[in-house]
């Protein structure tokens, strides 16, 4: 009697082992395939859109060349010579010169052609001779003028005429340019053929591309190297031809290309030809196949590794460990405070006490992760707003010079019409012109200062002023949020010592915070800012009408990276930088609030000492313009490249009194300096041509004393490099806009400096 057989048993390790081997295995083989056929996809996707890419580019070179033609040969005409042979309308003194023209060009020039206005060549009563001439015999005039015909009609319209076309077994860019006789008018078109030839396609192909021209069904040029590759590329081209606008592939010599077709220069004037471009994509294909190999065999031997790995761990394990498994299960779903007891002293004691060592760890870890997390995301988008706020003040200082140019011509000319003899209601007209031009200089100013990144620099600064600026600013996003601001500014506020930046940095995020936590709460916002002087500090108070702050949040708003906000809508470095920023000018700030009934923040900063005052005074800085007398019967040259704005300074001057000459740039002013003295010179900062600076520099070695008696003016910002300039030289600059008495002052103090 047989025994009877026993079922073949495959041990824990075998099992886990065949699990483990088929995942390492089948896992990394289909991800393997999927970025396989992904890379070579994107691969081919990659090449088609260079090759489109070369294909817009060779079409615009043909572009170019035609259009290079075109001036290269419409200078013919006007030549004497030209002209004396035409009205001769002699078929054979038009060939011999055509011939002799012919020989003056290089060999790209292959036919020359003068048609008559009825759109005829010239012939001899013998037939002998006809009026053209070509450099290749198997090319002929009258299949070129016939099929130049379209260009040649354009011509005979009065228009320049180009084109394109294949003659016999060459391609030619065709320019048609009418001849016109003093005495007779339209005399006839000089029709000129170019070739297209190899030479020249290699110069006009994109890198990396080859071209092939075809009329049907034959390449009349080419850029490829070979008869067997010109043989095999030709089928791919008329296949590429019909395709269309769609890139095929094509293997060539064994190696791939993408071909794709297009027409050129077919218009009703022209009927142009077909071209092919070829770029080979072979490189790419190779090192696809050489990363291949690579990944293949790292992950071979990453599956050996593991796979070896797997086997030494799992012939440790002799034993259930349900309890390491659950406890790792429970770790694997986030529970980094699930712990196991140690139940032996041998190695699966160990492994507990390893256990619940990793598990202390990963919880560690992933407390740090997550606020590294929070700290790298708050940094970007930090960085973000950095980088929206340098954009913000490069536009604006872009457009600071488009602005302020108009606006002075608004401002000066509304306060000057407002001096002249007009009714009051007209008065009030012009006034609200003045102040409404003013109004939009001073929102260009304050986003100019406030988006202005500059290291930080203490001076004398005026809190009302600073405020102003920043409710400026702010003013739309409060008014549409329906959020009143009620000012309590004290009328004698002394300045205190600050960057004004970094203070409307601080300010505009407190009056940003208080008006997102106000619009979801109160249908009708209200903040009331108040300012006053107290024992050496100036005190500026914020108070809302928002729903405040909880208590368990009140301790914690200056800390970096809190916020109550939603994910995405805080970063909570605003208060934190604030914070940062009154510890550094010396000064304290608080919060107050209770739930419901709005929020408090208050600053406190000390108000500048006699010694900051007079190191303020000992650096030069600059004062504005003040006028010590108003003499008059000087003369005045105003260089600006802005018409209005020499007109409204010459209308200034000479209401003072004085003689004023006005320059459009700095050369007419060199030209009218030549010619006359003058007491001041008011010139533009920036202009084309010769500008403030380099006229400066040109009357410094030609002229000293004109040099010194020079003020300038700028609808720009005043760099540093320029301002460093106009210290040196002891000069001043007037920004744009400016007001009547300001421009007055400024010149006056100019013609006394002179005194």
């Amino acid at each position: 009697m047989a025994a009877p057989s026993r079922p073949i048993r495959f041990s824990l390790q075998a099992k886990v082992m065949a699990a483990v081997l088929t995942l390492l295995i089948v896992l990394p083989a289909i991800t393997l395939w999927v970025m396989d056929r992904s890379i070579t996809r994107q691969t081919r996707e990659d090449a088609g859109l260079a090759l489109s890419t070369a294909r817009a580019v060779f079409l615009q070179s043909l572009g170019n060349r035609t259009g290079s033609l075109v001036s290269r040969y419409r200078n013919i005409v006007g030549d004497v010579r030209f002209l004396k042979m035409i009205k001769l309308n002699d078929a054979g003194t038009t060939q011999a010169y055509l011939r002799d023209l012919l020989d003056e060009f290089d060999d790209d020039t292959e036919l020359l052609v003068f048609v008559t206005p009825e759109g005829k060549l010239l012939v001899s009563a013998d037939g002998s001779h006809v009026s053209g001439a070509r450099r290749a015999t198997v090319l002929s005039l009258e299949d070129f003028a016939r099929e130049s015909a379209g260009a040649t009609r354009l011509a005979l319209g009065g228009e320049i005429g180009s084109g394109s076309l294949v003659l016999g077994d060459q391609a030619l860019n065709v320019v048609a340019i009418p001849v016109v006789v003093t005495e007779r008018g339209l005399a006839g078109v000089l029709v000129v053929g170019v070739r297209l030839g190899e030479t020249a396609l290699q110069q006009l192909k994109p890198p990396q591309t080859e071209v092939l021209l075809m009329n049907n069904g034959a390449a009349v040029a080419s850029t490829l190297r070979g008869p067997t590759t010109k043989a095999a590329a030709k089928g791919w081209a008329t296949a590429a031809a019909a395709s269309g606008a769609e890139a095929l592939e094509a293997l060539i010599n064994g190696e791939h290309y993408l071909a794709l077709t297009a027409n050129y220069g077919r218009t009703a004037a022209s009927p142009g030809f077909h071209f092919v471009l070829l770029s080979s994509y072979e490189q790419r294909l190779e090192a696809l196949d050489t990363t291949r190999v690579r990944v293949l065999g790292l992950s071979v031997t990453g599956i050996a590794v593991s796979a070896l790995v797997v086997w030494f761990f799992i012939r440790r394990v002799t034993r259930p460990l349900r309890e390491l498994s659950e406890s790792a299960e429970a770790v694997g779903r986030g529970d980094f405070s699930r712990r196991i007891d140690r139940f032996s002293n041998d190695e699966f004691g160990e492994l507990a006490v390893t256990f619940n060592q990793m598990t202390t760890n990963l919880q560690n870890s992933r407390l740090e992760l997550e606020r590294a997390m929070q700290t790298v995301k708050a940094t970007q988008e930090q960085l973000i707003q950095s980088e929206k706020l340098s954009a913000v003040g490069q536009f604006v200082a872009g457009v600071a010079h488009e602005l302020n140019n108009p606006l002075t011509a608004v401002i000066g000319f509304s306060e000057l019409l407002q001096t002249a003899q007009t009714d009051d209601k007209t008065k009030g007209h012009l006034e609200r012109i003045a102040k409404s031009a003013h109004r939009c200089h001073k929102i260009v100013h304050s986003l100019l200062s406030f988006a202005r990144q500059e290291a930080p620099e203490r001076k004398l600064v005026d809190l009302t002023t600073v405020l102003e600026e920043v409710l400026e600013i702010m003013a739309y996003d409060l008014r549409t949020s329906n959020v009143t601001v009620v000012r309590e500014f004290a009328p004698d506020l002394p300045n205190i010592m600050a960057d004004p930046h970094q203070l409307q940095q601080v300010f505009v995020n407190i009056l940003g915070n208080a008006r997102q936590a106000i619009e979801p709460f109160q249908r009708e916002g209200r903040i009331v800012i108040r300012t006053h002087c107290t024992d050496g500090w100036v005190a500026i108070v914020f108070q809302d009408n928002g729903p405040g702050i909880k208590p368990q949040h009140l301790a914690r708003i200056f800390d970096p990276f809190f916020t109550t906000k939603p994910a995405g809508k805080g970063t909570g470095l605003g208060l934190s930088l604030s914070y940062g920023l009154i510890q550094e000018h010396g000064g304290k700030i608080s919060a107050q609030s209770e739930p419901g009934h709005g929020a408090t923040f208050r600053i406190e900063l000390p108000v500048a000492t006699h010694t900051a005052l007079s190191a303020l005074r000992r650096s030069g800085t600059p004062f504005p313009f003040t006028a010590a007398g108003t003499p008059t019967g000087k003369t005045v040259l105003v260089i600006d490249d802005e018409q209005w704005i020499l007109d409204l300074a010459g209308e200034l001057l000479r209401t003072e009194g004085h003689a004023v000459e006005t320059a459009s740039s700095g050369q007419q002013a060199l030209e009218l300096m030549s010619q006359q003295k003058f007491d001041v010179l008011v010139s533009d900062w920036k202009m084309p041509g010769l500008n403030g600076i380099r006229l400066h520099e040109h009357l410094l070695a030609t002229n000293p004393e004109s040099a010194k008696r020079m003020l300038f003016m700028t609808g720009d910002v005043v760099s540093d490099t320029f301002q460093a300039f106009l210290s040196e030289h002891h000069l001043s600059c007037l920004s744009k806009p400016f007001a009547i008495s300001e421009f007055r002052a400024a010149v006056t103090r100019m013609v006394n400096k002179k005194r």
